[in-house]
């Protein structure tokens, strides 16, 4: 769960448009040139500018690259305070975490913190450049009823009340609030919806899950591979049109040089391959990450590299900044589905917004389904971990 909105109409000019991406691609990759940098600067505006950043995720990466090369710039100051408040943002949830632990740890589960506080802590190391919104966690599938309950036991408010849809989904995650106000994602599987053929087993995770060190908060990460797999086929389910994205993968497979004959072996044995090929490769190209030229080829399909190369033609991944109707951003949606569940998954998100009662109707947060459905789904999540057997949606 996010507070930003991940469709964001960025106006002015195409050609604006096109150097302020410039600009950020520049400001997040490996060859920094503050002449190229002013340049582009010079050919936007402070508006476009950050819009695209906040879009994108990279306001503090911009901000520490450009501060230096005209600090008079009227978008510098909009992006220091980006960038301080990416900073408080970690320390709130970095001190939420250490109070979450003993909670967490009382149940006995086994449990994992994925994404915003590893990313910021693991890969980048300087909490302003990484701003994230919420606290991850993974807790094995035959717990998830046991913890859930013991983190409203220790104040945190469960927000979801859609059982209905949780049920009839089996989605893979619910929403809660902590104590201190933070927005807690709590995981049983790393894909939330329309797992289909996708794979990801959860146990198999925390099994191979390391302990890391995160603010003197010690608590179990995914193992490198793991990691790399999971930031990749997050990308691609969630459009693999943001700057931000592809700088994780970059930061991880530089920091946590992965084997990337076990990535390609894993993201095969998820039923993901062609989302994570798609993404390494588009982070290889853009942002000149160390991933060898032929992990990609050997994720994504002939047929598969052909429709990614056509979409990429007639609509540029940049221009998406999350418009569910581009094409690129579509094909990255729904790449790893296969050919036959991406068209059955764009009609039905087409039909769906006929009807102006769905956006309700889709949201968990919208109340529907009673007691019995809460039960229903919870014992349904335990049972996928008893049975590790695959439960598709």
């Amino acid at each position: 769960m996010t507070s930003w909105s991940w469709t964001r109409r960025i106006e002015g000019p195409r050609t604006q448009r096109d150097a302020a991406a410039q600009l950020l691609t520049h400001c997040v990759g490996p060859a920094f040139d503050p002449a190229v940098a002013s340049a582009l600067a010079t050919r936007t505006s402070a508006d476009i500018i950050l819009g695209l950043a906040d879009y994108h995720g990279v306001a503090g990466l911009a901000y520490e690259r450009l501060r230096d090369v005209d600090a008079a710039a009227p978008f510098i100051a909009d992006l220091h305070v980006r960038y301080d408040r990416a900073v408080q943002g970690h320390m709130r949830i970095m001190w939420e975490l250490a109070h979450l632990k003993p909670v967490l740890d009382a149940t006995g589960a086994r449990w994992a913190v994925i994404k915003g506080p590893v990313a910021v802590e693991v890969l980048y190391g300087s909490p302003g450049q990484r701003a994230y919104q919420d606290l991850d966690l993974l807790v094995e599938p035959t717990a998830f009823r046991h913890v859930l309950a013991a983190l409203q036991a220790a104040g945190s408010e469960l927000l979801d009340r859609n059982w209905s849809l949780l049920r009839r989904d089996l989605l893979g995650e619910v929403h809660l609030r902590l104590p201190g106000g933070t927005p807690l994602d709590l995981h049983w599987n790393l894909i939330n919806m329309n797992r289909g053929r996708m794979w990801i087993d959860t146990p198999e995770l925390l099994g191979r899950s390391t302990s890391t060190d995160l603010g003197g908060v010690t608590v179990g990460t995914l193992d490198p591979a793991d990691f790399v797999t999971h930031l990749a086929v997050h990308a691609a389910l969630s459009g693999g049109d943001r700057l931000m994205w592809l700088k994780d993968v970059e930061r991880a497979a530089i920091v946590l040089d992965p084997s990337w004959d076990v990535v390609v072996e894993r993201a095969r044995r998820w039923g993901v391959a062609a989302g994570v090929g798609l993404i390494l490769g588009r982070t290889r190209d853009v942002l000149g990450a160390p991933i060898p030229s032929d992990v990609p080829a050997r994720l994504l399909t002939a047929r598969s590299a052909r429709l990614v190369r056509l979409t990429e033609r007639v609509s540029p991944w940049e221009q998406s900044v999350g418009r569910l109707t581009a094409a690129s951003h579509i094909v990255s949606r729904a790449i790893s589905h296969g050919p036959i569940r991406a068209v059955l998954w764009f009609v039905r998100r087409a039909l769906s917004r006929l009807d102006p009662r769905e956006p309700a109707a889709s949201s968990v947060f919208t109340l529907s389904g009673d007691e019995g459905d809460r039960e229903a789904y919870l014992e349904a999540v335990v049972r996928s971990g008893r049975g590790r057997h695959r439960i598709g949606h």
